[in-house]
């Protein structure tokens, strides 16, 4: 039980940032459970609502080799991320009950605005500047499906970038209609609707197909063999809505 409830912790900081969803995800019956939220909660594994990239949830390996962290930042950024662990274990309910999100958001949100405050303060000035760029990339592959943990070894062009980044901005659009269709359901007292346009939204779990598309086989394969190696449910990066199921090896 304390798995489910630190990542759904974890998961919820970010979906505060995120009026809109965060009133659908959490209004809608059945909302933060089932397999979404026991094996991370909202945001992680099969097709997670509503994550966004921040500095502090950056995969730590990404982080480090695309902002060339010394051996120094990295120990000082592993401290600060444990300490926001722990800040978010404290809040956990201690009678084994679930979460109230809504009441605890101010101080998630609070928690999660002072690890990104002092894992940049960890930065040189330029690193800052890369990370603008980083997480921007890595929330238009989340948004297309592929598990941002395999940034570094895709090492895509700046076209591949470009195309893919024009696919998360038509998934996303997509995405935040059906979002306000479900709000306008739900206060019209239509709940099953809500419900149906919400279940939608979690998508397969899977790249897109037209993101696959835009890569290398060689980049296929490496798509591939992460989702092969980590399993829907365990991957920590997750795919958000508007993928497809896993794609197969290249020329299989």
């Amino acid at each position: 039980m304390q798995v489910w409830k630190m990542g759904g912790l974890c998961a919820a900081v970010v979906l505060v940032a995120s009026v809109s969803l965060s009133a659908i995800a959490q209004g809608a019956p059945g909302a933060g459970q089932g397999r979404g939220q026991g094996r991370g909660g909202f945001g992680q594994g099969r097709g997670g609502f509503g994550q966004q990239i921040t500095i502090s949830n950056i995969p730590d390996a990404v982080l480090a080799s695309e902002l060339k962290l010394t051996d120094d930042q990295k120990t000082k950024i592993a401290a600060i991320k444990k300490k926001s662990r722990d800040d978010m274990q404290a809040l956990q309910p201690t009678d084994g009950s679930q979460p109230d999100f809504r009441a605890l958001a101010p101080k998630m949100q609070e928690i999660n605005q002072q690890t990104t405050k002092d894992i940049e303060a960890a930065l040189t000035d330029d690193q800052k500047t890369q990370s603008k760029g980083l997480i921007k990339d890595l929330q238009s592959l989340r948004s297309v499906g592929i598990p941002i943990e395999t940034y570094g070894d895709l090492k895509l062009t700046d076209d591949e970038k470009k195309k893919i980044t024009a696919l998360a901005t038509d998934i996303d659009k997509d995405r935040t209609q059906k979002i306000q269709d479900a709000q306008a359901a739900r206060q019209a007292g239509d709940q099953a609707k809500a419900q149906e346009i919400m279940q939608s939204l979690r998508g397969t779990g899977g790249p897109n197909e037209k993101a696959l598309a835009v890569l290398t086989d060689t980049q296929k394969e490496t798509v591939a063999k992460y989702i092969k190696d980590h399993p829907q449910g365990r991957r920590p990066g997750g795919a958000r809505p508007g993928g497809n199921p896993p794609p197969p090896p290249a020329g299989k």
